[in-house]
């Protein structure tokens, strides 16, 4: 096993707190769209506009693959 210099694990970490940030609000909204009082991400951002939630999710997860690469 490899070590790596304390400013790659600090700047991994803050990848991976960030990546999951930014992905982990979208997937609880997903879900609990479904309850008829809390409005779900289509009624928010209609069909065509999936692609800005979608995109963060996408470059969320992106994100936190990098910080979480050799763990």
């Amino acid at each position: 096993m490899k070590t790596h210099p304390t400013r790659v694990v600090a700047v991994k970490k803050v990848l991976r707190v960030l990546g999951i940030g930014l992905a982990l609000p979208i997937f609880i909204w997903l879900p609990l769209g479904l309850i008829p009082s809390i409005p779900s991400i289509i009624d928010v951002f209609g069909v065509t506009g999936l692609k800005v939630p979608s995109g963060i999710v996408i470059g969320g997860l992106l994100l936190a693959a990098i910080g979480f690469e050799d763990f």
